[in-house]
């Protein structure tokens, strides 16, 4: 394994404490709040060497939003017993994308009330950055409801579309929570929608959260 030099571990603090500033700023203030000083004197580095790394505002913010997205990601993979079940695979996905929302709400509901990030179109650069955590998390959704298909788990379904769905709704009811429109604890927010994922996809007398 090759070794790192003092100089590569250096970048990459400073690459971090930069996306971490900004993500902090973001959630605090929003995005208009975000300028190269700002990031600057919350990271405690100078202006001039931001540019380093990064060669403008823009390309910081979506860096920053880019990396919280690729942790998110891992930390919901790192939570899913690959030796479970299919529906005990889904409910830990889905209890682990409410929890890890939840977390992040403070940024996350700015990202749902400014949707700047995705205004280059559906196909812009920008947006693929950002979409392909989403596909990748909904591939990851796929594989598990095509097991529960073939091994009767689940009803037959276009499992794509499912995917698509069970997304939709843990993040629809994440954005509820986020926006303080729900009078329910996370954990009753959880079992609520896992209750109503069961309805759609198995026999009603199945409907558990397995934890």
């Amino acid at each position: 394994m090759a070794r790192i030099s003092r100089r590569e571990v250096l970048e990459n603090f400073r690459t971090r404490s930069l996306l971490e500033a900004t993500r902090k700023i973001i959630a605090t203030q929003g995005f208009d709040a975000v300028t190269m000083e700002r990031v600057a004197e919350e990271a405690g580095i100078t202006k001039g060497a931001i540019y380093l790394y990064f060669p403008n505002k823009d390309q910081l913010i979506l860096s920053a939003i880019e990396e919280i997205a690729s942790e998110m990601l891992q930390e919901i993979e790192k939570r899913v017993d690959l030796k479970g079940s299919p529906w005990e695979r889904l409910c830990q996905v889905v209890r682990a994308q409410m929890e890890i929302m939840e977390r992040h709400k403070d940024l996350l509901r700015t990202l749902l009330l400014d949707r700047r990030l995705l205004r280059d179109s559906p196909r812009g650069r920008q947006s693929a950055r950002l979409l392909k955590y989403r596909s990748r998390h909904e591939a990851r959704l796929k594989e598990i409801l095509k097991e529960g298909v073939r091994q009767k788990i689940f009803y037959p379904v276009d499992t794509s579309r499912a995917a698509f769905y069970v997304n939709e709704m843990t993040i629809s009811t994440a954005q509820k929570r986020m926006l303080g429109l729900s009078r329910f604890s996370l954990d009753q927010d959880i079992q609520g929608l896992i209750h109503f994922i069961s309805r759609l996809l198995r026999e009603q007398k199945t409907v558990t959260d397995p934890r």
